[in-house]
């Protein structure tokens, strides 16, 4: 199963234990029911920030784990078929998970250290630059920025 889907299925999973309505939960994580409709199917292009909102509304978090990370290596040799924003967000989310998971921390926590210092929005505008690090340089770069924060 794709991972986007299983995290849309997870997410739709929790609000329906929560007994929340989509309208409900889009509202406190400020975005669209077509979004969260989106998210939950798995066929979202929602940015990183989105996602987050919606896990953080929900009380979920994100963890990196060796199937996931297996997915994220061969993904990055069919990013060239997808639209530039879901590389850039899927980037993005990679950066997060990874960091998080190689300093054994929740990766809510890391999103939110990096975008208070403006890390994301320097990820975002060098993704050209970036999306070719190896993951150990990557880790690296994220490392260096969130200690001289």
């Amino acid at each position: 199963m794709d991972n986007l889907l299983k995290l849309g299925k997870t997410i739709k999973e929790r609000r329906l234990s929560l007994n929340l309505r989509m309208e409900d939960v889009a509202k406190k994580a400020e975005t669209t029911r077509a979004t969260l409709w989106a998210i939950e199917k798995g066929t979202s292009n929602c940015s990183v920030k989105t996602l987050f909102k919606v896990m953080e509304v929900l009380g979920l978090e994100m963890t990196l784990n060796n199937s996931l990370e297996t997915s994220h290596s061969r993904d990055r040799a069919s990013r060239v078929n997808t639209a530039l924003s879901r590389k850039t967000n899927r980037f993005l989310i990679m950066c997060v998970m990874q960091y998080a998971s190689s300093v054994g921390v929740s990766s809510e926590g890391i999103y939110r250290k990096m975008q208070e210092i403006g890390l994301l929005d320097e990820l975002e505008e060098d993704y050209e630059d970036l999306h070719g690090m190896s993951t150990v340089y990557l880790n690296d770069y994220v490392e260096a920025r969130l200690e001289g924060a």
